[in-house]
């Protein structure tokens, strides 16, 4: 059974425990036949934005088109996207990093854009001018 792995950068830093998260990770994947994982491990992270872009655009685009649909069973999922917001300064401004402060919001938001920006990030194709988001695979996260 094929299966695909995604993450940032994070994951293969050592752990105190001296393992890191993708060395565990690939362990129990050797010792699993029934499954083929392929990894998909940035060696940089995108940017935020990037990564908030490409989850917005899959979501809906400018032209109105919806190509990420939510499971209604995603509620966490669902819960950081209507709650992240960006942080803002002490004179409101609105800056380049999401708002962290509640430890219960970002997590799953932020899987969810490592992935859709990996797979649908909004890149420019070499010599035609059009990004990779113009194709028209629809992806249903959560759903069987």
């Amino acid at each position: 059974m094929p299966k695909n792995g995604y993450s940032s950068d994070a994951g293969s830093a050592r752990s105190t425990a001296g393992k890191s998260d993708y060395q565990i990770i690939r362990e129990f994947f050797r010792t699993e036949p029934r499954f083929r994982v392929s990894y998909h491990v940035p060696s940089a992270n995108p940017s935020i934005r990037d990564r908030v872009n490409a989850v917005n655009a899959m979501l809906c685009n400018s032209p109105g088109m919806r190509r990420l649909f939510i499971d209604p069973r995603c509620r966490r999922l669902i819960r950081d996207l209507e709650r992240v917001v960006w942080k803002a300064d002490g004179h409101g401004n609105v800056g380049a990093q999401l708002d962290k402060s509640d430890p219960e919001l970002t997590h799953v938001s932020d899987a969810l854009g490592y992935v859709v920006e990996r797979e649908f990030g909004l890149r420019v194709a070499v010599g035609c001018g059009r990004s990779s988001l113009d194709n028209e695979s629809v992806r249903a996260i959560g759903s069987a």
